[in-house]
């Protein structure tokens, strides 16, 4: 099994992004001085591993994408919030099911979804669990043994 990396299941997130809403920009762990609004902001909270069986392991990556909507005039907050649920929406159907960045060329499939709106800011909670295989190293194996027994008697 080719290995999944952490790198890769973030570049997948933002990757998917760019694709379906092209007009919006999209961030990683850093945000640049003063973006243009609207924008996207990927923060990969928490990974962990855990061990199921010798060398299968449950990795799980939990999301909070951010959309910062573009300004909008005094009284028209609710039209914003119109618009954030909108894209709620449309995220919980396209991070269903993205495809992996230096992987085996498979899909994971997102879990717990849920969003909320804070502040003004659309976040839209996924996480990504999967289990991976780790590939062991042999030892080298003896070359030759002599063994000698005696019989007492």
């Amino acid at each position: 099994m080719s290995a999944i990396t952490v790198n890769g299941v973030r570049d997948s997130v933002i990757t998917l992004l760019h694709q379906h809403f092209s007009g919006i920009s999209t961030y990683g762990e850093e945000i640049p001085q003063g973006p243009d609004k609207p924008y996207f902001f990927v923060k990969l909270f928490q990974v962990s591993q855990d061990q199921l069986i010798s060398q299968r392991y449950q990795r799980n990556h939990s999301f909070d994408i951010h959309y910062f909507p573009a300004a909008v005039d005094e009284g028209e907050e609710n039209r914003q919030n119109e618009e954030m649920h909108g894209i709620a929406e449309q995220l919980y159907e396209k991070m269903e099911l993205i495809p992996v960045i230096g992987g085996d060329d498979g899909l994971i499939q997102g879990a717990k979804m849920r969003h909320e709106i804070i502040d003004g800011v659309l976040h839209f909670f996924v996480d990504y669990n999967f289990q991976i295989i780790k590939e062991t190293t042999l030892d080298p194996l003896m070359q030759t043994m002599e063994q000698e027994g005696f019989i007492r008697g």
